[in-house]
This record gives structure tokens, sequence and C-alpha cells, in this order.
């Protein structure tokens, strides 16, 4: 297990990871990953992921060298802290939204007719690491990780990739 306080930017397998999703629209070079908690005096959750500011903040228990390496249940937790960077930035205001995001739900139902940015700051999360799952592990990767990581509420069938790309912006592949 790592100790905490250690720095680094993102590997080249996490970096090639994100981009199956984010593809050019994110800055690389600014995105470091923490094994240490946000908050003062240790007061992030052991298992709570957390990116206020364009940058991931894991716990040890959490923490992982590349998480490229890892599971679809880590990829996919990766894949949602991304996201904030991602909204970060592109102007969102996640520290701010963040600290209500305690009240918010991470489950979502997809409604074609809504665009991405009209779901809660971690329904976005959710929407798009629950994306990674089924382009990447396809529909029984996603099924696989409902009830357990992925926030999908619904039946997933072979128009469900279709419903995503209707909801998700073109900067998203």
């Amino acid at each position: 297990m790592e100790t905490e306080s250690s720095l680094r930017l993102l590997t080249l397998g996490e970096k090639n990871l994100a981009q199956t999703v984010f593809g050019s629209s994110i800055q690389w070079n600014k995105v470091w990953v923490h094994c240490e908690s946000y908050l003062p005096f240790g007061l992030q959750g052991k298992f709570v992921g957390m990116t206020p500011n364009g940058e991931m903040y894991f716990r040890k228990e959490t923490y992982l060298k590349d998480f490229s390496s890892s599971s679809k249940s880590n990829q996919h937790f990766f894949m949602h802290e991304m996201t904030h960077v991602w909204q970060h930035q592109h102007g969102m205001w996640v520290r701010t939204r963040g600290v209500f995001s305690w009240a918010s739900t991470y489950k979502y139902t997809i409604d074609a007719n809504k665009k991405l940015s009209k779901y809660n700051m971690e329904q976005q999360a959710q929407i798009i690491a629950d994306y990674f799952l089924l382009k990447n592990y396809g529909i029984e990767g996603l099924k696989s990780e409902i009830g357990r990581q992925a926030g999908f509420q619904g039946a997933v069938d072979g128009n469900t990739f279709a419903l995503y790309r209707k909801i998700l912006p073109s900067s998203i592949l």
C-alpha cells in the first residue's frame, strides 16, 4: 500500500485509457494524482476520491500507481474522477458544487431529450464513467457493474450505446 503524501502525473496507460472517452478535450499535463486527503486532518473518506480543482485525490486505500492496469471497477472509479477533471477544465465550479454533492444522487436514468449538462455533477461523472464501461467492455461490462459502481438505472441492451451518444456532447468520443 502506498504511503500518503505522494504526487504524480497520469501514467501513459491512464492517459490512453481516458483518451478513449475524452480524446484531446483535457490538458493532460495539468492532471496530477495525489495519494493523500484533499481535506485537512485526513477528513476525506478512505474510500472516497475527490477532484475539486482539476487534480485527483485518493487515500492510500484506493490509490493505485496505475489505474489503467487495474480492474474494471477501479477503472470506472478513475474515469468518474477524470470526469471531474474534465468538468473543471471546461469551466464547472467543481469545488463549489462538491460542497453539496453529499446530497446528490449518483444514480440516473437516461432521458434521450435531456443533455448531459442537465444532470447533476455527480450524475454526469457516473454517466461518463458508465459510458466508458459500455464503450470499452460492452454491454456485459456495464451490466456487471450496475449495483456496484455504475449508476445507470434501466435495461441495458443493444440500444443503450445510442442513448448515451444522444445525451453526450461531441467532445466525448
